[in-house]
């Protein structure tokens, strides 16, 4: 990109990137280098092959992938938390062929996977006839080909520099099935979700990163911590020399990136007024760190890097009370856990599939009634029975992916509504609704929720008795069942439903949309480079991760896709950014 683009900037454009800017609170989100690429002070403070922004994967990626390679590498962290949005979650990475399929003889066919991302994440460009590149744009299918032929190799490359990771598997001790286990372009099912195994006490999310730092200091690579990223400092040509950051004292310093600055910093799940405006339903919250609120996306449209997938995120349902005492919450709502439990809307009905994979549950929020102009999922009530409270809140499930939404015995919890009958836990949850309606958009339910309720319950019952959910299919796909655990007794047909008893008590809590992060940002090419409104490269701009527009689009492929891509793409960055090719690419010919 010329500086000739700067100079012929419309009024329109003008103003675009002026509102951007604002939209992160900061003042400007590039500053034109002088002579001989230096900042607008005169000198840099620190001089750098690779500037890598954020802690999380991708940036840990692209920072020991860097140090591999030779190049010297910083480190800079906006918060005073290493680990970006990574350290708080499961910490798995989904990688097709990766070492322990290898090592069991198993091998993802190129092609047939390459369909699976494909219907998976644009399922309205999917094209079941074209075999070349399955209805995707040509860049699209070029990242989903490039995540395919390195993902097995970056993971190999991080267990030779010391990461520890394992197959994740089942209750039953079966492998992890991916997330769309029953479509049927996804042939293999499972097999590909990694985890990082406990080390010093740590699990998950924790454990991975506390590994990834550990790496990083071993290889004395510098992270400064509490040094949020403002500008790009762009030479006269177009390129992006290196950064302006901001320490926690409100000092201003320049970090020159002599081969190129790659972002790994998070999605804007932080930032209320982007997610209004950007996301496609609404949401009240998310469990991404509080840090992340679109700082890149400012910073790159300013140099006019083209925009995708913005109105999309990896989906994550949140406990509406705790939303409202703060937007990031510790944990939000992966699973609903137990068998005599339902979610219902405003009408007092069944709404989604209550055990389906998070992220399509989530998205089941966003309905919209245009009789009545309202999102009558817009809050869902997870009502269920003694039983569910007696058989499961102590299950691996309801601790981890439903944390919150069963009280132990002998534990209480604000957020939870307690009822001797349907009819009382009907005027409780009007009460509650009524307190916090002026922070809903003004949520009640519906008149028709005391006789639609008792419906419900009716059939739902019955769909339990007999086994089959006609109306949702619950407990049908391969990732309800792992997700749901151990059966805790339940004698049905179906072990993920069970009839809500004909007497009270009756539990209810309050759902609502939300992220784990947004997935939306700058368009990258296969080489993880940053591209223009020209789909072309923005020379020495990278990007990775949340902060990027994701390859996978509004599909979540399976369990530690997010990390899987973050891993991934870091290290292809690091990779482009140095000049180098150190990685062996998978058997491009498949299986």
């Amino acid at each position: 990109m010329s500086m000739d683009k700067f100079n012929d900037l419309s009024r329109r454009d003008f103003l675009k990137l002026g509102a951007a800017g604002a939209l992160a609170g900061a003042p400007a989100a590039y500053v034109l280098a002088g002579e001989h690429d230096l900042p607008p002070a005169g000198r840099w403070d620190r001089e750098v092959d690779i500037v890598v922004v954020g802690s999380g994967a991708a940036g840990c990626s692209a920072a020991l992938f860097a140090s591999d390679a030779k190049a010297s590498v910083t480190i800079l962290e906006k918060s005073f938390i290493f680990g970006g949005t990574t350290v708080k979650s499961g910490g798995v990475f989904w990688i097709p062929n990766n070492f322990i399929m290898r090592e069991r003889g198993l091998k993802d066919s190129r092609h047939q996977l390459l369909r699976y991302l494909a219907r998976a994440s644009f399922p309205t460009l999917y094209k079941p006839h074209d075999e070349t590149r399955f209805g995707m744009p040509e860049n699209v299918h070029k990242l989903h080909g490039t995540f395919f032929d390195n993902a097995a190799g970056v993971v190999d490359r991080l267990r030779e520099m010391g990461l520890k990771c394992e197959l994740e598997w089942t209750f039953d001790k079966k492998p992890m099935p991916d997330y769309n286990a029953q479509l049927p372009e996804n042939y293999g099912k499972s097999w590909r979700t990694i985890l990082p195994t406990p080390v010093d006490g740590l699990k998950g999310g924790a454990s991975l990163i506390h590994q990834l730092r550990g790496i990083i200091e071993k290889r004395k690579i510098p992270v400064m911590m509490s040094h949020r990223v403002t500008r790009l400092v762009v030479t006269g040509s177009g390129r992006i020399a290196g950064v302006e950051a901001e320490n926690e004292d409100g000092k201003s310093l320049t970090f020159k990136a002599g081969k190129g600055v790659i972002f790994g910093t998070g999605g804007f799940t932080a930032n209320p007024e982007m997610c209004l405006n950007f996301l496609r339903g609404p949401v009240l919250g998310g469990c991404s760190a509080d840090t992340n609120e679109g700082d890149f996306v400012p910073m790159a449209t300013a140099v006019n890097a083209s925009l995708g997938n913005m109105n999309s995120a990896w989906w994550w349902s949140v406990i509406v009370e705790q939303a409202l005492q703060s937007k990031i919450v510790p944990r939000g709502i992966g699973q609903i856990p137990g068998d005599s439990s339902i979610l219902v809307n405003a009408y007092g009905k069944r709404c989604v599939n209550e055990k389906i994979q998070y992220n399509e549950r989530t998205q089941a929020h966003f309905v919209w009634d245009p009789v009545r102009a309202r999102y009558p999922n817009h809050i869902m009530l997870m009502i269920y029975d003694q039983s569910c409270r007696d058989r499961f809140a102590d299950s691996p499930i309801a601790r981890a992916l439903g944390g919150g939404l069963i009280a132990e015995q002998g534990t209480t919890a604000a957020h939870v509504i307690s009822a001797p009958s349907l009819d009382i836990l009907e005027k409780k949850i009007r009460t509650r609704l009524g307190e916090i309606s002026h922070r809903t958009g003004n949520y009640q339910l519906d008149d028709s929720f005391t006789e639609n309720l008792r419906n419900t319950v009716l059939r739902y019952n019955a769909f339990a008795k007999a086994g089959v959910d006609e109306d949702f299919h619950r407990g049908e796909s391969p990732v309800e069942l792992a997700f749901h655990g151990d059966p805790r007794g339940n004698p049905g047909p179906n072990v993920t439903m069970r009839p809500l008893s004909p007497r009270g008590p009756y539990y209810c809590v309050l759902i609502a949309g939300g992220t784990l992060d947004t997935n939306g940002g700058p368009q990258i090419n296969s080489r993880a480079e940053i591209l223009d409104y020209d789909d072309q490269p923005i020379p020495g701009l990278y990007g990775a991760g949340n902060c990027v527009a994701s390859p996978a689009g509004q599909g979540y492929w399976a369990g530690g896709a997010t990390i899987g891509l973050a891993l991934t793409f870091g290290a292809i960055a690091a990779l482009n950014a140095v000049k180098t090719d150190m990685l062996p690419a998978t058997d491009p010919s498949g299986a």
